[in-house]
């Protein structure tokens, strides 16, 4: 992808569990690093809606054809929201990266179990396996639709700049930490 590549960024806001109905998905669009819009959507607290979101996310006016990529944090929002990749890729044309620093496990899996969502496993199951990404800052991993591993990986370690994850994704962490505690 070219230099001064759009991206959107998307992470959800902290939320107390057995307490919060909903919390917010924010999404920001950056130009490279530069942070160029703020928006957000509200999504259930393990519901169904974070891939309807963050669709409606990527076709708002503003970002609608100018966003070349989108960076998720992680394929889960919410709780147990579970986003559909190849969803967003089919419907926005856009690729999409999820990115963890964490190795994932089948922990997820487990609390769907749990939790008596089993219905969800083959979301789960149906986006591509993660992928370790080395990184100037150690190993994250990746999920992407739309973009080879390749690419994708290039893209992440180069913008991997203070932490193992890209720096669109530790700022949109830190700005929806912000709307923790409020009322979506």
């Amino acid at each position: 992808m070219k230099r001064g590549i759009r991206i959107l960024a998307i992470d959800d806001s902290p939320f107390k569990r057995g307490k919060d109905r909903h919390t917010f998905l924010v999404g920001l669009l950056f130009r490279e690093l530069i942070l160029e819009l703020s928006l957000r959507e509200i999504i259930e607290v393990d519901g169904n809606d974070s891939t309807d979101a963050i669709i409606r996310m990527s076709t708002a006016p503003g970002i609608q054809g100018e966003a070349k990529l989108i960076l998720a944090h992680g394929t889960t929002f919410g709780g147990l929201n579970v986003l559909d990749l190849h969803r967003v890729y089919r419907i926005t044309g856009v690729p999409i990266i999820a990115v963890t620093s964490r190795e994932p496990t089948e922990e997820i899996e487990r609390a769907l179990i749990s939790a008596g969502m089993e219905d969800k496993i083959p979301l789960v199951r149906r986006n591509p396996p993660y992928i370790p990404v080395k990184t100037s800052k150690g190993t994250s991993y990746i999920s992407s639709v739309g973009i080879s591993y390749e690419e994708a990986s290039r893209l992440v370690a180069r913008f991997s700049i203070e932490s193992k994850i890209p720096e669109q994704l530790r700022i949109v962490d830190i700005v929806a930490r912000i709307l923790e505690g409020l009322s979506p």
